[in-house]
């Protein structure tokens, strides 16, 4: 019997694109939903996702927008 429980959320448009599990403290989360994956998409054409991780894990989380 499979288990549909897994995933009580989507992944974010970031893991859905890079077809990766969407962890519950996932960096990209809050920033990119699931239903605008073009945001993702655009961002990581002109920055890359390695690079948007860490610029986010760099700044301090009050300071995100």
């Amino acid at each position: 019997m499979a288990s549909s429980s897994s995933y009580s959320n989507p992944p974010c448009a970031a893991c859905k694109f890079l077809r990766r599990k969407c962890v519950a403290g996932c960096i990209f989360a809050p920033y990119f939903p699931p239903e605008e994956p073009t945001k993702f998409v655009n961002v990581h054409k002109i920055f890359g996702a390695s690079n948007v991780s860490k610029l986010l894990n760099e700044i301090l989380p009050h300071q995100r927008a």
